[in-house]
């Protein structure tokens, strides 16, 4: 299948940064035209959002072109601004590094106790679940993120704090739009 001119346009201004591969779209417009018996061309909102979906599912040394997203020089950047088209990248890893380690173990275990218990609970009791202390949260400070175009990785630190991220609960891949002075989210 070869995608339409107006769908290419269309990745071109959402997703300007990377790059998408256009063997991968090909492939991602075939899989969706023959999964959900949809036409680019008669379905095209639809269409596009499942072109979206697949992108933001993808690791991104899949779905986009090499040396189309971050800076090569990213690196060496004195005042740490991207200048250009805001990119898409997706965060590799996520700490914090605003709260002591002491404090992220003890709730790590807790988590870990209350995930291993959960399992044990008998299925007699029917107000088990109420009896049940929630699953702790881990504190919140400055995160680091390790953020990647697919080729291309940089170590990042929230300069204000963005409500979405939070660890324990954001996954790895999570599809993050930077630029300037932009940062969009992706679920």
């Amino acid at each position: 299948m070869t995608e339409p001119a107006a769908l290419v346009k269309w990745v071109n201004e959402q997703y300007p940064c990377p790059a998408l591969d256009p063997v991968w779209l090909r492939e991602c417009c075939s899989w969706i035209a023959s999964s959900y018996t949809l036409s680019p061309t008669d379905h095209f909102p639809q269409f596009s959002s499942h072109v979206t979906s697949q992108l933001l599912q993808s690791d991104l040394s899949d779905s986009t072109l090499p040396n189309t997203g971050l800076p090569q020089n990213i690196r060496t950047i004195q005042n740490g601004r991207l200048t250009g088209l805001p990119c898409l990248v997706e965060i590799r890893a996520i700490s914090d590094i605003g709260i002591s380690a002491f404090s992220l173990m003890t709730v790590r275990q807790k988590r870990m106790d209350g995930g291993d218990m959960a399992g044990l609970v008998s299925e007699d009791k029917e107000d088990a679940e109420e009896d049940e202390d929630p699953i702790p949260k881990y504190p919140r400070g400055m995160l680091r993120l390790e953020l990647s175009d697919g080729f291309t990785t940089v170590e990042a630190v929230e300069y204000r704090a963005i409500p979405q991220l939070e660890l324990g609960v954001t996954p790895l891949g999570y599809k993050v739009r930077v630029g300037q002075s932009l940062c969009v989210l992706f679920e």
